[in-house]
């Protein structure tokens, strides 16, 4: 039921939000959005089609994302996770979506990822799902 809902607020934010902001991706998102049921990754694609990628440094984003991981914002083992904050922060991104709560979208970490990506000399975009971002809209209204 929670990843029916998960997708029912990815597919909404999708119908209305998605026009209405600069969509920039990276290759770990293409790299990413690649797994999974080949329905489920050509609706991925076609979606993808003709966004922008995000520009960033990779010899920036690499150093940002070791030091994510040298102190402990995010797990060992979650170098991808950490290479797409770093490459948002670098990228100067806004607002970077995401379901993962875990390692990314988590109140607890997100401090020390904020710490760190600001001492890194670079703006940590605000990163949470397509729900809290869809709340945010709806408080707005």
């Amino acid at each position: 039921a929670k990843i029916a809902a998960d997708q029912a607020h990815t597919r909404r934010w999708m119908r209305e939000q998605a026009d209405l902001c600069e969509l920039k991706i990276s290759q770990f998102v293409v790299d990413e959005s690649m797994k999974g049921p080949r329905a489920d990754v050509a609706r991925r694609e076609a979606f993808m089609r003709g966004k922008k990628f995000a520009a960033a440094d990779m010899g920036k984003v690499s150093r940002l994302a070791k030091q994510l991981l040298k102190e402990h914002a995010l797990p060992p083992k979650e170098v991808t996770d950490a290479f797409h904050i770093a490459t948002a922060s670098v990228a100067g991104i806004d607002v970077l979506l995401t379901w993962n709560c875990r390692h990314m979208a988590n109140p607890h970490s997100l401090p020390l990822t904020k710490k760190i990506v600001r001492k890194a000399g670079f703006h940590c975009p605000d990163i949470m799902t397509p729900k809290t971002f869809l709340d945010n809209i709806d408080l707005e209204k």
